[in-house]
């Protein structure tokens, strides 16, 4: 009898024990309530973009009705991150972002769903359209600053995005279409615009050499452009433009020697019309916007006198340097056979799966075809020498430069700050700002190719044009009379102050802080033309107005505002204080 009753208490606990599973399964066979709905759009700020997809999806578990939140997050991009952006980044970014933002929706078994973005478009704009802003943006990311507008948008994992193709009838994912070639636009005996769409088979470049095939990487390693442009399809060696990344077809060409060059590709006869008749609608808009401001004629009023007396003020300067300048005899500079064994050879140029910046791909020159004049210092990121460099640019047989060569012993985090303040230079194109001509990335180690200012820094050239050096009219004994130096007005300085102002401008306009001007970082040539260099320790106010440094950042105290020292807070204000 008890084991009866054994017997019987256990298969109670079977039977209980299945009742539950039971109860669970039918419960996780239950489908969660629905969180969002499918609508048309009928917001401003993406209706540009939208208005092709039909109908949106909107999350309804947030407060919002018709997605006024996603809009509002997205107005708030717009002005905070997107206005930041140039072209042909902007246009990329903003249909991405709208695509993001309203995905396209459909139903499945009844319940709406989102559809996430398509690999495609992400890759494109990470990797070709906004390479650099995006890179920016996840640095800004893993140091936890992020935009203040952003709401819960995350920036997209592209790697983790489904790629596009229809099942079932139905899409699976959202496309922004940055990746569709315009049918209307293909082309295939020249070139309309960019030359995007262009489809002919020309495969030689505008120097004569062979292109590379698109899907090899002999004799060049590449991963520009992504292979998410069917442009690229059964291109073989033909000149293609995917995503009009350059202003004119192009391709990576078989002499090892010669990374790429663009093509020799006539421009369709209705191009320029449609680009004339583009241009003048544009200006007429804005031309009629401007002027229907009321504050116009106050603006013109005020503007015009001082423009005039600024000009004829630049006029009267302009003349008496040229003046001043045509007695300067400047210094004789011998070249010096130096054995190529000064510079490293690399072997294995352009072998390398090294991953190159495509801004600074474009500035590629061949290390082993520089010529070494002379040493002309030591930097804080290792040598500086002058060199002559064939071919660099188009007119000149032979460049002087001046070559910033990274040392051999330089640290990960030095090495990031040495290409950081290339690929800052590559951008910027100011006659005030020190012009970077050229990169040899490809190999170790790497070196930055610059435009060479004849009378070096500013800081020396201002001490030897010290009254002191002078005695009774004649340069002291310490001067040589060849090296002869003018001996500097009020109006030399002031033209010197206001180029040195020029170059800030442009790069606060471009939201940048320097943090580091002074007259030992601005360069002066034989035209005393003054240019701002040494942007290492340059960064840009992506989010604030300011940039927060890190507490073990080197910073120049004497020139810094008590802000920058005691919270490594740096602003347009900090550099003013600066040049002041």
């Amino acid at each position: 009898m008890p084991c009866i009753g054994y017997l019987i208490m256990y298969l109670a606990l079977i039977l209980l024990h299945c009742s539950v599973l039971v109860i669970a399964e039918s419960e996780m066979s239950i489908p969660k309530p629905t969180q969002g709905y499918c609508a048309q759009y009928n917001g401003k700020i993406c209706k540009n973009y939208l208005n092709r997809t039909g109908r949106v999806w909107f999350n309804s578990s947030f407060e919002s009705a018709g997605g006024d939140l996603n809009e509002q997050i997205v107005m708030g991009l717009w002005k905070e991150m997107i206005g930041l952006l140039h072209e042909p980044c902007k246009q990329a970014a903003e249909k991405l972002l709208c695509t993001y933002a309203f995905p396209q929706c459909v139903t499945n078994n009844g319940i709406p769903m989102s559809l996430p973005l398509c690999y495609e478009d992400c890759i494109a704009v990470r990797l070709s359209f906004c390479y650099n802003d995006w890179a920016l943006i996840e640095e800004n990311k893993n140091r936890g600053i992020r935009f203040k507008s952003r709401g819960h948008f995350e920036l997209p994992n592209c790697d983790a995005l489904p790629k596009y193709e229809v099942v079932n009838g139905k899409p699976t994912c959202s496309t922004a279409g940055l990746t569709e070639i315009k049918q209307d636009e293909i082309t295939y005996d020249c070139v309309r615009g960019r030359g995007r769409y262009y489809q002919g088979t020309v495969n030689t470049t505008v120097g004569g050499l062979s292109c590379q095939r698109w899907d090899s990487k002999e004799p060049h390693a590449h991963e520009r452009p992504p292979p998410v442009f069917p442009e690229l399809n059964n291109s073989d060696n033909y000149c293609r433009n995917a995503a009009g990344e350059e202003p004119s077809p192009w391709c990576y060409t078989m002499d090892p020697n010669v990374r790429w060059q663009r093509c020799d590709i006539p421009t369709c006869a209705d191009s320029m019309q449609d680009e004339m008749s583009s241009w003048k609608t544009k200006f007429k808009s804005l031309l009629e916007q401007f002027l229907s401001q009321p504050y116009f004629i106050v603006l013109a009023v005020i503007f015009i006198p001082v423009a005039s007396m600024l000009c004829l003020i630049c006029v009267v300067c302009i003349v008496r340097l040229v003046k001043r300048n045509v007695e300067y005899v400047p210094a004789p500079s011998q070249d010096v056979n130096i054995d190529l064994s000064k510079l490293p050879c690399n072997a294995s140029y352009h072998q390398t799966d090294a991953r190159l910046n495509p801004k600074l791909e474009q500035l590629e020159f061949p290390r082993n075809d520089i010529i070494y004049v002379r040493d002309l210092g030591q930097g804080a990121f290792g040598r500086v020498f002058q060199a002559k460099a064939p071919g660099l640019l188009k007119h000149e047989e032979f460049t002087l430069v001046a070559v910033k060569m990274l040392k051999d012993e330089a640290s990960e985090y030095l090495q990031t700050d040495f290409e950081r303040e290339a690929c800052l230079l590559s951008e910027f194109d100011h006659p005030n700002i020190v012009k970077l001509l050229g990169v040899c990335a490809v190999g170790k180690p790497m070196c930055l190719l610059f435009e060479y200012m004849g009378r070096g820094d500013l800081n020396d050239f201002l001490r030897i044009c010290s009254p002191n050096n002078y005695i009774n009219g004649t340069y002291s004994s310490m001067e040589s009379s060849i090296h002869r130096v003018p001996q500097l007005s009020t109006c030399d300085l002031i033209t010197i102050a206001l180029q040195i102002a020029s170059g800030m401008v442009y790069l606060s306009d471009r939201k940048f802080v320097h943090r580091d001007l002074a007259t030992r970082n601005c360069l002066i040539n034989d035209q005393m033309v003054v240019k701002i260099a040494d942007f290492g320790l340059s960064r840009k106010m992506y989010l604030q107005d300011y940039y927060k440094g890190d507490e073990n950042d080197a910073i120049p105290v004497r020139w810094m505002p008590l802000e920058s020292i005691l919270y490594n807070k740096y602003t347009v204000e900090s550099d003013v204080w600066a040049f002041g």
